[in-house]
């Protein structure tokens, strides 16, 4: 069926949400002396740190200073990190497959150094669209166009595996195919223009 397969990080492949909410909720208490519910912070996963923060302040040097701050505290939370099961597993059969596989996250290049290159899964993948690499961003489709480019890969052929609203409406918006990362999407009830809905990671085989 698909040729190409491009994945979403967070939520996806590994498992961040303890880390980037709580290490988030530490941030906002410490610079801005704002308690504030981990539920209420579930919103920021799939989204840049920045969109994330934009929600409590407009200032460009306030925001830049908790940008730091949280980067900082999500060193602390990093032994909470892991890929999922199957993960791996699944990367390996694909690649075996001849698939081509790439990344497109809402991380930056220096965040994937950090939380994502640890893990040793970078040689599955044939190419790394950061939220550094475009002027736009999920769920704007220019990630996904320049994964596709940059590969020379079909659109009819290549599909996104995501666990998020931007991700989907990201997929859309360029006009190709979506299957929702059932293990770490938080609500597939939202999910109503979807593809494909996979239970577990190794569902992906069904989809080459």
């Amino acid at each position: 069926m698909f040729k190409t397969i491009l994945f979403d990080v967070d939520g996806t492949l590994i498992d961040t949400a303890y880390v980037m909410t709580h290490s988030l909720q530490k941030t906002l208490l410490e610079e801005m002396q704002l308690s504030v519910e981990i539920e209420d912070l579930n919103y920021i996963l799939g989204i840049p740190g920045r969109a994330a923060l934009e929600e409590f302040t407009a200032d460009e040097a306030e925001l830049e200073k908790l940008l730091k701050a949280w980067n900082k505290n999500v060193l602390l939370y990093a032994e909470h990190v892991s890929v999922y099961p199957e993960i791996e597993e699944i990367l390996k059969k694909l690649k075996a497959a001849g698939i081509k596989m790439g990344v497109v996250t809402s991380k930056t290049s220096n965040e994937m150094k950090t939380e994502f290159d640890i893990f040793n899964l970078n040689h599955y993948f044939d190419v790394f669209i950061t939220a550094s690499d475009t002027e736009n961003h999920k769920p704007h489709p220019e990630p996904i166009q320049k994964a596709i480019d940059l590969l020379s890969v079909e659109k009819g052929e290549t599909i996104y595996i995501g666990d998020s609203l931007y991700d989907m409406k990201s997929a859309k918006a360029y006009g190709i195919k979506f299957a929702v990362a059932n293990w770490g999407a938080l609500d597939l009830a939202m999910f109503t223009e979807a593809d494909y809905f996979l239970k577990k990671p190794s569902d992906l085989l069904n989809l080459i």
